[in-house]
């Protein structure tokens, strides 16, 4: 039985073969796209003929004998050969430089570095295991190179001259302290079950973050609803904006026009809200609008927000800064003020992961293996 059905699938693999071949030559002109390249584990950046892919594709169909026999063992993680460079788009230009030096100027752009050296360690994994995600061909960049500086996007970057000119006399200071945090840490990554997760993270989470599916339409494991304490100091745990009741009806009337609103009085409810305390739905007049979609229209800090509204104006306060998943920047201030270490400040905000390692051998090439810190 186990012979007939691998000839069944060596018939199947060279059906494909030929029919790959044939697309690879008379339809593409020799280059594969690069959404096959990643699904078929092929170096977007150098050609690869389908002889290649044999051993991958028999492996993949359970032709390629394992040391014992038919008997498949635990899967164990092996080694990914990575670069030390990372290829980033400036909006202009695309610039490679060593990966550790990318994140120095990420953390200097994405957390103030007047925060505790332990959070902007946490920070630096975080941006870390984003980079090299991108880097690996797991996330993608809009612009089409690994990975950008538009915050929007990726990661936000600062150049050591927009540094210099943002800190002022502190650069020194600064830069020192955001380069030991980097150099500190340098090399790790989080993973979840042996692979890189999403380490998306936020200013502030208002004091509890968010589920990840409330936001981004996908549940994962690590990315959970946790409390973050001590964020009440920070300067983004709460703001408060305040329209004339004119300026609110116009500015809901032009973002969602069937609303039809005449007063904001009696004409707005928050519907429902996340676990978190966000708001899901929220009704303007004669519609129904997400709470992403409130944010958005208004340019609000978060979804987490309540309204005040009597006949002359409307108050809308909200609490934290940003999406509210992963971990929370002022959150992690706060537990490193509280003594806690970077690993500790990861492990809460990511539910269930590992901080792994990259190591860089005398090749001068990274390769990521597992083990934990």
């Amino acid at each position: 039985m186990r012979k007939r059905g691998n000839l069944r699938k060596i018939t199947i693999c060279i059906i494909v073969l030929c029919l790959l071949h044939y697309s690879y030559n008379a339809v593409l002109g020799g280059r594969l796209p690069s959404a096959f390249d990643h699904a078929a584990g092929i170096n977007p950046n150098g050609a690869q003929s389908w002889l290649d892919l044999l051993p991958n594709i028999l492996k993949g169909l359970d032709l390629l004998a394992t040391d014992d026999g038919d008997k498949r063992g635990d899967e164990q993680p092996s080694d990914m050969q990575l670069s030390d460079t990372i290829e980033v788009w400036n909006g202009e230009e695309a610039l490679s430089m060593k990966l550790e030096e990318y994140i120095v100027h990420v953390v200097a752009a994405e957390m103030p570095a007047s925060y505790a050296e332990e959070a902007l360690k946490a920070q630096a994994v975080a941006a870390r295991t984003y980079a090299v995600k991108h880097m690996l061909g797991e996330e993608r960049c809009k612009s089409g190179h690994t990975i950008c500086t538009d915050h929007t996007c990726c990661q936000a970057y600062l150049t050591t001259e927009e540094l210099r000119t943002h800190w002022g006399t502190a650069f020194d200071k600064y830069f020192n302290k955001i380069c030991a945090a980097v150099n500190e840490t340098s090399g790790e990554v989080i993973v979840c079950d042996g692979k890189l997760i999403t380490a998306v993270y936020h200013s502030s989470s208002g004091g509890r973050t968010e589920n990840c599916e409330a936001v981004f339409a996908v549940a994962l494991p690590y990315l959970v609803s946790v409390e973050s304490t001590g964020e009440e100091s920070s300067p983004e745990f709460s703001n408060e904006t305040t329209y004339t009741s004119s300026e609110f009806v116009s500015k809901v009337n032009e973002a969602f026009p069937q609303a039809n609103m005449s007063t904001p009085v009696g004409s707005v409810d928050i519907w429902d809200r996340t676990e978190s305390g966000r708001v899901k739905l929220v009704r303007l007049g004669d519609t129904v609008v997400t709470g992403q979609q409130m944010r958005s229209a208004f340019k609000l800090h978060s979804t987490n927000f309540s309204f005040e509204i009597t006949k002359d104006e409307v108050k809308i306060t909200c609490l934290g800064y940003g999406h509210g998943v992963g971990m929370s920047q002022c959150g992690a201030n706060a537990m490193a003020k509280d003594g806690a270490d970077y690993l500790e400040i990861l492990t809460h905000y990511y539910t269930g992961v590992d901080i792994t390692k990259l190591d860089l051998p005398s090749d001068e090439s990274y390769f990521f293996s597992l083990w934990r810190v």
